[in-house]
């Protein structure tokens, strides 16, 4: 088993564009198999510098993701120890034994999906309240023209993927014989491509090609992959020409998808989208309220309003936050004071982003491109200008995060879809792009 499933993985790993052949040369094929069954798989890697780039990172997903597809979809817990550390393959190996044994019993249905996730424990607030009234309206009348595809885009982090599985629940729910697949782009792909090996295009296209709702999670993974993307634009024309739902997310919006088939960007921006936003203030402390009151711990409000308001990046950093405060307060019985928590949390966030504001960020905007601070937030629009205050719009989102709304006061009154625009200049022109980070590091 152990041969064949690794063989299989590295087969998918060399056909997918976002691994270079660098990596997949000399650290993906130096990987050897150190202990395999059925339900654990553990890699060694030749050496420390090689271990750190697959454990926890992103190349580790990838390799996880293209596991499971070679084991024909059967769940194999992955792990990574170093080439010739028997102690840490024996820990390793029971460690993860342990760990599979005492997980919960999930449910997962052929849809690929579980009752986790559902609109009843997603947290509404300003960031995200039109996204979800939408994805309310698109599970009560799956495949409507007008909201077909519902698009979700913005950061990591965010809970698109909760949406998108909410929706998908909430019309399994409500009618249980809707044939609903929930599915990442990457599964997409690594299944295409067993396809193509197989030569089994039949059985692939009914499976994506008669669903009655197709999620798919991180549409940005088909860039670079031309034979996917025209597969994956054929069974989206199947299913919007049959009137199915299809539902998508990304980290960019589609007209900043350059890279994409223009094909499939022209057809996202023919339904409905969303740009989910960082979680403001409130809508952190309603999260982490509803996690302290789901595991019954009691925190102080001045202690609950320090860590919403410096854990501002996205809601898994929340969370994380959350599963090491808890962790404390097993340990200390449910003592901890402000110190404790500003020692346990200060770690885990920026240290400088709580100490900016938009004046700083104006100020030195100003100060890069020879002009005055006055002038940036002022309604003259010369070029100059223009390029220095979309800069600063762009600082105070993507390293503020501030929402579009604010930053339009800030800057003069303006509108959100000019707030919106302008950021979008700097986010399409990598020269603008690298300057606002040259200006960022000056700044902290």
């Amino acid at each position: 088993m152990e041969s064949t499933v690794w063989d299989k993985a590295l087969m998918f790993l060399k056909y997918d564009s976002t691994i270079d052949s660098i990596t997949y040369d000399s650290i993906l094929c130096k990987m050897n198999v150190a202990h395999c069954d059925d339900k654990v798989l553990v890699l060694a890697a030749r050496d420390e510098f090689s271990l750190n780039l697959v454990k926890g990172q992103k190349l580790g997903k990838l390799i996880e993701d293209a596991i499971k597809t070679a084991n024909d979809g059967k769940p194999l817990m992955v792990k990574y120890v170093r080439e010739g550390d028997e102690t840490a393959v024996s820990t390793t190996v029971n460690s993860a034994t342990k760990a599979v044994r005492q997980a919960k019993t999930e449910v997962v249905t052929p849809s690929g999906l579980n009752g986790e996730f559902t609109f009843a424990n997603f947290v509404v607030g300003d960031c995200n309240r039109f996204a979800h009234a939408s994805a309310v309206s698109v599970s009560q009348k799956p495949g409507q023209k007008q909201r077909n595809p519902f698009f979700l885009w913005g950061n990591s982090g965010l809970g698109k993927t909760h949406l998108m599985k909410a929706i998908g629940n909430a019309i399994l729910a409500e009618q249980p014989g809707k044939k609903v697949i929930y599915t990442t782009c990457e599964a997409f792909t690594n299944a295409f491509i067993a396809t193509i090996q197989n030569k089994n295009y039949t059985e692939f296209r009914n499976k994506f090609r008669t669903v009655d709702v197709l999620l798919i999670d991180d549409i940005q993974f088909l860039i670079g992959k031309d034979s996917v993307q025209t597969e994956f634009f054929n069974t989206f024309e199947a299913l919007i020409e049959a009137g199915k739902q299809i539902v998508i997310t990304c980290d960019k919006a589609p007209a900043n998808l350059t890279q994409l088939d223009n094909r499939l960007t022209s057809r996202f921006q023919d339904g409905i989208m969303f740009d989910v936003q960082p979680p403001d203030f409130e809508t952190r402390k309603a999260i982490f309220l509803s996690k302290l009151e789901n595991e019954n711990f009691t925190l102080s409000d001045e202690i609950v309003d320090y860590v919403c308001e410096n854990v501002t990046t996205n809601i898994r950093q929340l969370n994380g936050a959350f599963n090491t405060i808890s962790s404390y307060i097993t340990l200390a019985n449910g003592e901890l004071s402000l110190d404790d928590i500003r020692r346990i949390i200060d770690p885990l966030v920026s240290g400088n982003k709580k100490f900016l504001t938009p004046d700083i960020v104006i100020n030195a905007v100003a100060n890069y491109y020879d002009l005055t601070p006055d002038k940036i937030t002022s309604k003259l629009r010369s070029a100059e200008i223009s390029t220095a205050r979309n800069v600063a719009m762009f600082i105070c989102r993507d390293y503020l995060e501030l929402k579009y709304e604010k930053i339009g006061q800030l800057f003069g009154g303006r509108k959100h879809t000019t707030v919106m625009h302008g950021c979008d200049n700097v986010d399409e022109d990598p020269e603008l792009k690298k300057q606002a980070e040259e200006i960022y590091k000056l700044i902290t």
